[in-house]
């Protein structure tokens, strides 16, 4: 299913198989090529680990004869059908709050079920990300779809926003597990 989207809407997908900061050097790197796009998949207990690509046509002959090392570790590269393309969703729980601010410190600290004081220390230290970038103060202000990360505690993506009569925000957070 995400490879037919991938495929349709030519966007890039990922799993949580890789750490947040290296799937966004991934997809960096990726998006740099022409008519490349990458959905990073792989991993289940006592496998190797992989990556399925979507490329141009053009291009599978090239990549699967001459693709032999990514960075210093060696691989292999074969073509497969798209049907057989490999995906389990992620897990996630889906629940909504209202918050008077749309800003990190507020929609994190709901998420994740911790103090707005902790979480603030937690982005003094670097270890809060907005869309895998590193956030430093806690005013940055939050919109739909934005994927908020904290390290060691997981990951939250920002669903609907609507803001109510009392001019709050009742805002639809999605943790994933």
């Amino acid at each position: 299913m995400q490879a037919q989207r991938a495929s349709q809407r030519r966007d890039v997908f990922h799993t949580n198989f890789l750490t947040p900061p290296i799937v966004k050097e991934c997809m960096l790197a990726i998006e740099k090529l022409a008519d490349i796009k990458a959905v990073a998949q792989g991993g289940y207990p006592q496998g190797e680990r992989g990556a399925q690509v979507l490329v141009d046509p053009e291009l599978v002959d090239y990549l699967t004869s001459t693709l032999e090392k990514v960075g210093k570790v060696g691989v292999s590269c074969t073509q497969i059908p798209l049907l057989a393309l490999e995906y389990e969703p992620p897990r996630t729980k889906s629940f909504k709050t209202v918050e008077s601010s749309l800003r990190v410190d507020a929609l994190g600290s709901a998420g994740f079920k911790i103090s707005r004081t902790k979480l603030a220390s937690l982005i003094s230290a670097g270890d809060v990300r907005v869309n895998w970038s590193p956030v430093s103060k806690n005013g940055v202000t939050l919109k739909a779809g934005d994927v908020v990360s904290v390290s060691g505690m997981g990951r939250l993506k920002i669903g609907e926003i609507v803001t109510t009569r009392k001019g709050k925000y009742a805002v639809e957070l999605i943790r994933y597990l």
